[in-house]
């Protein structure tokens, strides 16, 4: 059986453009930051916070393979100077 729509992501915070967006197969944080218009000048490129389907919101250290699941929500913060 094969999935035919994903539920969408949504994308917050320090990104060009926040919202929601169409989830793919094999999605990873930054591909939906790039999706999103990408950072914006004041982003925190350390750390990502997800909250996922079970409504907890946690910090994640972000790399290239940071995956995404559908219905997640990606909150991009501030960084501190």
């Amino acid at each position: 059986a094969e999935v035919i729509n994903y539920r969408p992501y949504y994308i917050l915070g320090e990104v060009g453009d926040p919202g929601e967006y169409p989830y793919q197969s094999g999605l990873t944080v930054m591909n939906a930051v790039a999706t999103a218009g990408g950072f914006s000048y004041r982003a925190n490129r350390k750390t990502v916070f997800i909250r996922s389907a079970e409504g907890q919101e946690r910090p994640i250290q972000l790399n290239a393979s940071t995956p995404v699941k559908p219905g997640d929500t990606i909150r991009i913060g501030e960084r501190l100077f």
